[in-house]
């Protein structure tokens, strides 16, 4: 397992060991390490050091390496009947059968219980009796059952945009619909209160519809490249992944740009999802489906979820994260250690952070996890948009920092104010 420590600056106030896992699955906790001046206060800095790790099948730890032509080169993710269905699936299961020729047995051993074990191995390691751990987006999943299975070995549990892993198919597709719906909601609101938008003073959501239905006609050129065609579903993804900044003058330039047809518009300002490099998507992939449960296994199972997304977000068409966990794990046998919620046992309840608008970890599931967890957690709430809260403002570092330098817990339902963007 690749490692990294970045040591705390003020040894002799030196409180332990900070374990941070920024998430994806699938993105570099060295590499986040490396960066972690960038990520947290001068204070946490000082007084922890800041261990980072490559979780198995991530980074510098035996990666999950697939073809990248195959990987990316599959059919549509949204099928519209039975044979689009079938062929990809067929698609997937080729992939995996790919992914474990070029990785070796190491496809079927990511899961988050896998890692979790490795996480308490590290800690002995360090020969530290109790550690602090901070996880962001998958990070949370990784700290939930850390808790649930260590709880004893955890001096405080941060967990900063939360997943819920107590969820169906069905479930998963309607609260990330539900987040389309809001972040697409927010990202008019800017509009309509930022002077300096692009689309300032507009009526963003008949553009918007407008340009949908040219999608769906197969009429909307790409700016840059002009014998291609948009999609819905490229014009969906492209606000959900600008929502994770939130990147919404970026966006609005795009949206504008081709609202006028204007051919010399860079295609620049449209955000890319994170998920969109190969190394990260085939991790991403790999241990998703080591931990999902559900497998959709019908395309009638799969048009019903796919209305019930429409139904709840038709401007967004439900969630382009929703239905990644749809259809990456199509032909995957079923998950060896699927997730299911269990008690968070901490000597301190855990922290929830979370944004308000967030596309990839929506509030509503940090709220049924706090729900779920009792006095065993509390969570926090940044008021405006943006997948990740920890970093949002003065107020809400302030928060975490008390939380891990004083193990100070914020009261249940604690809001900062937005800071807008």
């Amino acid at each position: 397992m690749a490692l990294a420590r970045h040591r705390a600056t003020e040894p002799d106030r030196r409180i332990g060991v900070l374990v941070v896992n920024p998430g994806g699955p699938g993105t570099s906790g060295v590499n986040f390490t490396f960066s972690a001046p960038f990520h947290f206060s001068p204070e946490v800095l000082a007084r922890f050091d800041i261990v980072g790790f490559d979780p198995r099948g991530v980074g510098l730890s035996q990666p999950v390496r697939c073809s990248s032509e195959l990987y990316f080169g599959g059919p549509t993710t949204h099928p519209t009947d039975q044979a689009g269905f079938e062929k990809l699936r067929e698609h997937n299961k080729q992939v995996r059968e790919d992914c474990a020729r070029r990785s070796g047995p190491i496809v079927d051993h990511v899961s988050t219980d896998d890692v979790v074990r490795d996480v308490d191995a590290l800690r002995q390691a360090l020969g530290e009796r109790k550690i602090s751990y901070y996880g962001l987006s998958y990070g949370t999943v990784i700290g939930q059952r850390y808790a649930e299975r260590h709880g004893d070995n955890l001096r405080a549990n941060l967990l900063d945009s939360v997943i819920d892993r107590g969820l169906n198919a069905h479930d998963s597709v309607a609260v990330h619909a539900r987040a389309a719906r809001d972040v697409f909601e927010e990202w008019t609101r800017w509009n309509t209160r930022t002077p300096a938008s692009p689309l300032h003073g507009q009526n963003v959501e008949a553009l918007w519809d407008g340009l949908m239905a040219k999608a769906a006609r197969g009429e909307l050129a790409d700016p840059d490249a002009p014998d291609s065609r948009i999609t819905t579903y490229d014009l969906s993804g492209s606000l959900i992944a600008a929502g994770y900044g939130p990147d919404w003058a970026d966006l609005s330039s795009w949206v504008l740009s081709l609202h006028e047809g204007d051919a010399t518009a860079s295609r620049a300002a449209r955000v890319d999802d994170p998920e969109d490099t190969p190394p990260y998507a085939t991790a991403f992939t790999a241990i998703s489906c080591a931990d999902l449960s559900f497998r959709v296994r019908t395309f009638a199972e799969f048009d019903a979820l796919t209305r019930v997304e429409k139904k709840i977000s038709p401007r967004t068409l439900g969630s382009t994260r929703g239905n990644a966990a749809l259809t990456n794990c199509l032909g995957d046998p079923e998950a060896r250690n699927p997730q299911r919620p269990g008690t968070m046992r901490t000597h301190v309840p855990t922290l929830l952070l979370n944004t308000r608008y967030d596309p990839a970890t929506p509030h509503e599931s940090a709220t049924a996890v706090q729900r779920r967890q009792g006095k065993a957690a509390v969570l926090a709430t940044y008021e405006g948009a943006g997948h990740g809260a920890y970093e949002r403002s003065d107020c809400t570092r302030q928060v975490g920092d008390n939380y891990l330098l004083k193990l100070t817990v914020p009261r249940n339902g604690f809001s900062c104010p937005s800071v807008d963007q």
